[in-house]
């Protein structure tokens, strides 16, 4: 009840063009833009558009690499099915993004118990049966800086290591 959760569309060989927003995939998630990245040139409803900041959860696949929670940092791109768009209600945006990110071993969890064929999903029921204590408001925000500022440092000593070694 925290948030709406918005699937991405199938998308078909037929809605591929060379030129046009990119289709967002676990893949683009995880790796940006690739040379196997879709693009699409068709216009789709505005709930699976995607900008900077948007919230995404990955619920489908490899329960241990593939369900996360993840802030999107693409160009404007259209969401593809097994990622949910998560529209937060009435919680602060990067609390919510926490909470998620700290949940993420019970998603793992979830998805390994409904396995098939190697892919294991979260659904929106399995969402609705979890229970979690939500403080105020201000202290959500109090949290999310926190956090946000060691993500920030994590991130800036990764972009010192990785010019290290380019070094």
């Amino acid at each position: 009840d925290l948030a709406g959760w918005r699937n991405g569309l199938a998308f078909r060989n037929i809605s591929f063009s060379e030129t046009g927003k990119p289709i967002i995939k676990i893949a683009e998630l995880k790796n940006g833009i690739t040379g196997q990245t879709r693009f699409t040139s068709d216009e789709f409803d505005s709930s699976v558009a995607l900008t900077r900041g948007d919230i995404l959860f990955s619920w489908s696949g490899n329960p241990e690499t593939s369900i996360d929670v993840f802030i999107y940092d693409l160009p404007d791109g259209w969401l593809n099915q097994h990622i949910f768009k998560v529209t937060p209600r009435e919680v602060d945006k990067s609390y919510l993004f926490y909470l998620l990110k700290y949940l993420k071993p019970t998603f793992a969890a979830i998805a390994s118990n409904k396995q098939t064929t190697g892919l294991g999903h979260v659904t929106i029921r399995d969402m609705k049966e979890l229970s979690v204590l939500v403080p105020p408001r201000d202290e959500q925000i109090s949290i999310a800086k926190v956090l946000s500022s060691i993500d920030e440092r994590i991130n800036l000593n990764l972009r010192i290591n990785n010019h290290l070694e380019q070094i």
